[in-house]
């Protein structure tokens, strides 16, 4: 199922109408998916600016389940915006499609073992995908896709290793 089907699965919910109707100053801030651990799975988180909480709800083929609100893992001055859905044409299928494409023709050795994919609206940027390869080399590809028209914005990739601490 691609992204705006399930936002509608999701707006159509007897439980979600609840909770937004419980949590009007929230707004949706990002959808995560790993396809190749959930590929019938979508998580969409909902911002509470007031409490600089998030909701994330769960969307699946069994149907939809919410978890508790939660701290938002973020640096304190990060602002998190909300994505504009109606400026969303690029579709998750062709989103990684271009990344896929990217990492062929850019990076044919690192080939991708799994695959994090979260759409988010990035001040700079604006609303992108923010796909991120894990690959046979232990590295990590990330590239920002503009969501309205398929253009990558920013890439870079790095050791899995790099990440860790002294």
């Amino acid at each position: 199922m691609d992204l705006k089907p399930a936002l509608k699965k999701l707006g159509q919910s007897k439980d979600f109408k609840k909770w937004r109707n419980e949590h009007k100053f929230t707004y949706f801030s990002y959808a995560f998916k790993i396809p190749q651990e959930m590929p019938n799975e979508w998580q969409f988180g909902f911002y509470d600016r007031k409490k600089d909480r998030i909701t994330t709800f769960v969307i699946s083929n069994e149907g939809i389940r919410i978890r508790p609100e939660e701290e938002i893992f973020k640096k304190e001055e990060t602002e998190v915006s909300e994505i504009q859905v109606d400026k969303i044409k690029l579709t998750f299928e062709n989103a990684i499609a271009k990344a896929s494409e990217f990492q062929q023709k850019n990076f044919p050795k690192d080939k991708s073992i799994k695959t994090i994919a979260i759409l988010q609206n990035i001040g700079k940027f604006g609303n992108v995908w923010n796909i991120t390869y894990i690959t046979e080399a232990f590295n990590t590809l990330n590239m920002k896709i503009n969501a309205s028209n398929g253009k990558i914005m920013e890439h870079n990739i790095s050791s899995v290793f790099s990440f860790r601490k002294e």
